[in-house]
């Protein structure tokens, strides 16, 4: 007989009990009771299955716990493949040494929770340590980029403006080896202008700028071959140039009268004053709109009081774009009418000329050329060159041609008097035709001339005296062109070029063609051979050692009228 019941082919599956009967015939491994266990045992044994297949029933909701932990599905018979009734007497005896316990249905068994918890574990940080991996690779490959690649400049801006120059200033570019610097001038194209090597050089200055003009600038840092990205400036505006006072004076009760050069690129003026030991105030100003109006009178002062003046210049009054005020002049304010005398300003050397290299003073007599082109033509070589020269002009012809001394005073050319009309030699001249002379000038051009010529050379005690109390210095000449005697060009050419020296005062005229025209080959040849063309002034006060001595007459750089 079976010892399986239709229960037990029913509690694990198989439906079909007569199928399996046959493979299923009880062994009775228990019928020797002798050997295994008395006579009760059948009962006690179903009995103990019964409650555990209660237990079973209760706690697995039906399922087999041999299905639950796949024991039993690996163990087939290698004939049948099915499973034997060893097989379950096997596993129902390792169940009676198994601790009964109460589980959850939602509860798995405990090796599959420590299994699963185990793969989640390895997996997790499987994961981990791939994105901890890519991190540091990402890591790596942003910090080999950032120290390859160059940042840009930050907080870019003109810490300094004025007339001709300005400073550019910034902070220092991420990785940058150098610096370079672009202008643009009035929305032009950039180009380049200075290359910086130093990283730390955070600065960069821009020189010989044209005044009251607009540029814009751009800074980019450079590494090895690569650069940054620009960084661009607002437009900057570089300040008008400064004017000069060139005379003040008072000759009337209350009133102070100032004369200054013109800044052709100025809309205007503005002049400051106050009273000595005063501070200058905005009640005490006075503007001047007419940008070719070099003068003013101002009036409304305390006689027997001392006053103080300056000027600039401005391009637009209601903004800051205005040059840097002038130096200070003071002047007594008189309490009668006086007449003015006519008194030369002092003069400053050219901070540019080198003195241990040689130099020469051409001079220009008889000027300005009334309705001719020569003397524009001599001025247009020397501004080509940058040269200076010394023109002696008559009083009667600077009224004449105003625009071409106020062109002379611009190129800052020295202004001297050669008397009113030259019709005086010697002991003719008179101290009224050298002050005539000297106002002539001045109501041309607004600047008392600062050296005499005499007519001829001719010299006199009169003549040294009136020019001391003017402030002027007496030249006369070493090389004489005779330009007035040959109107030869070559001949001209060759008087200087071929007997020039260092220290040199050449004499010629501005009012001939032919000297317009030796001057204009003469001149870069001179340069060419290292002179330095230069006003009077500034030949004695280098080469001589001292500034010149107002009514005190001079022969070349080296040499007094009556020394050897």
């Amino acid at each position: 007989m079976s010892y399986y019941s239709d229960e037990f082919f029913k509690e694990y599956g198989l439906t079909d009990s007569d199928e399996y009967k046959d493979d299923f015939e009880y062994e009775d491994v228990y019928s020797d009771s002798s050997q295994n266990q008395d006579s009760g045992y059948e009962d006690v044994y179903s009995d103990s299955r019964r409650s555990r297949d209660n237990t079973r029933q209760n706690n697995r909701s039906g399922r087999s716990p041999y299905d639950r932990q796949g024991d039993y599905r690996d163990r087939r018979d290698r004939n049948t493949n099915r499973r034997t009734v060893r097989d379950y007497d096997r596993d129902r005896d390792r169940d009676d040494r198994r601790p009964s316990r109460p589980q959850n249905d939602s509860r798995r068994p405990q090796n599959r929770r420590r299994r699963r918890r185990s793969r989640l574990f390895r997996r997790t940080m499987i994961v981990l340590s791939f994105a901890a991996v890519l991190f540091v690779l990402i890591g790596v490959i942003a910090l080999i980029v950032s120290s390859s690649s160059v940042g840009e400049v930050q907080k870019l801006a003109a810490s300094d403006v004025s007339a001709n120059q300005i400073v550019l200033s910034w902070e220092k570019a991420k990785n940058a080896s150098g610096y370079k610097v672009l202008m643009s001038k009035g929305g032009a194209d950039f180009e380049e202008i200075q290359t910086i090597g130093d990283p730390d050089t955070l600065t960069a200055t821009i020189p010989d700028l044209e005044q009251a003009s607009a540029y814009s600038f751009s800074v980019v840092a450079l590494r090895d071959k690569k650069e940054g990205k620009p960084v661009l400036t607002e437009s900057i505006t570089t300040l008008p140039q400064t004017p000069e006072i060139t005379n003040s004076f008072s000759a009337k009760p209350g009133v102070m009268h100032l004369d200054w050069s013109e800044n052709p690129k100025a809309n205007g003026y503005i002049v400051e004053y106050k009273k000595d030991g005063g501070e200058y105030t905005a009640d005490m100003t006075l503007t001047v709109s007419d940008p070719a109006e070099c003068k003013a009178d101002i009036e409304n002062l305390e006689v027997n009081a001392t006053y103080a003046a300056r000027v600039c210049a401005y391009v637009d009054a209601d903004s800051q774009l205005k040059s840097a005020p002038s130096d200070e002049v003071s002047v007594k304010i008189v309490d009668k009418e006086t007449e003015v005398m006519p008194k030369a300003k002092d003069q400053k050397v050219d901070g540019a000329l080198d003195v241990n290299k040689p130099m020469i003073a051409l001079t220009f007599d008889d000027g300005p050329a009334v309705d001719q082109d020569c003397g524009d033509r001599i001025l247009d070589v020397l501004e080509k060159y940058n040269a200076k020269a010394t023109f002696f002009m008559l009083g009667c012809n600077a009224g004449e041609e105003p625009d071409n001394l106020k062109r002379k005073v611009s190129l800052k050319m020295e202004i001297g008097n050669h008397t009113w009309n030259h019709t005086h030699y010697g002991g003719e001249v008179t101290a009224e035709d050298v002050r005539m002379g000297s106002n002539g000038i001045y109501d041309a051009c607004g600047q008392f001339p600062t050296c005499f010529r005499s007519p001829g050379g001719m010299t006199t005690g009169t003549i040294l005296t009136e020019c001391a109390a003017e402030n002027m210095a007496v030249y006369y000449w070493s090389i004489d062109t005779q330009d007035w005697s040959s109107r030869d060009a070559d001949a001209v050419y060759h008087a200087v070029v071929d007997n020039v020296k260092d220290g040199d005062i050449v004499l010629m005229h501005e009012i001939y063609g032919s000297t317009a025209d030796a001057v204009e080959r003469m001149v870069p040849e001179l340069i060419e051979k290292g002179y330095q063309l230069v006003t009077c002034h500034d030949l004695i006060a280098l080469k001589g050692g001292s500034e010149p001595t107002p009514g005190v007459e001079y022969v070349d750089a080296f040499r007094q009228m009556g020394q050897e």
